[in-house]
């Protein structure tokens, strides 16, 4: 249940999906059905929930700041900044409100997890899981922003920040790095390229970290 606990206080109760937001609710019912931490489960679970046409559904907790950077993006590659300011100065915030300020509470590395500080979500910051591309498509967007005047997009994303979004992408390069050193005996002046390469076809990183 330790574990259980710290993935519920760390992530706001959503946990990283769908699955594990059932099965960490269960486990802390059947731990204590009037705890305070089942009634934060219980709390968060409309953030999973979608009303449709045809009934009610469970579905992803979201997929906001994906969406965000790449709407940016679109907008500001179609030459029509000054007649989508409004929306851009609300993506702006949005991108601005939703990176992650923090890394994972108390010893992290002993609950599996990595530096998060500085990263961006596949959905807001509550969930707090890093993910590398969309923190790179995070930091593009605000990248791209930032080069607007603010009076139109608001103002631009603070310096300091933008460097924690390049530190835990080289983390996560780093990380895959020393996993080809250490199962594959290859050099490490190598890793680089081979990293760079596996980047063309990222569904090839896993199977070959793995197999």
């Amino acid at each position: 249940m330790e574990h259980v606990h710290y993935e519920d206080e760390s992530s706001r109760y959503l946990c990283i999906g769908g699955v594990e937001k059932v099965l960490c609710l269960l486990a802390t019912w059947v731990e204590d059905p009037n705890s305070e931490a089942y009634k934060r489960h219980l709390a968060r679970i409309p953030d999973y929930l979608w009303l449709a046409e045809d009934g009610m559904k469970m579905q992803s907790f979201g997929c906001q700041l994906w969406d965000a950077a790449f709407s940016v993006q679109a907008i500001l590659s179609s030459n029509l900044v000054e007649e989508y300011g409004s929306t851009l100065q609300k993506a702006h915030n949005f991108l601005k409100a939703s990176q992650v300020q923090d890394n994972p509470p108390g010893n992290f590395s002993k609950m599996y997890r990595h530096a998060s500080k500085g990263s961006w979500t596949f959905s807001m910051q509550d969930h707090g899981w890093q993910v590398s591309d969309c923190t790179a498509e995070g930091l593009k967007a605000s990248l791209l922003l930032s080069q607007i005047r603010p009076e139109l997009v608001g103002e631009k994303i603070e310096a300091e920040r933008l460097y924690d979004a390049v530190n835990v992408i080289l983390s996560l390069q780093v990380l895959i790095e020393l996993i080809i050193v250490l199962k594959y005996k290859i050099p490490s002046e190598c890793c680089f390229l081979i990293v760079i390469l596996l980047s063309v076809n990222k569904e090839n990183i896993a199977g070959f970290i793995l197999g």
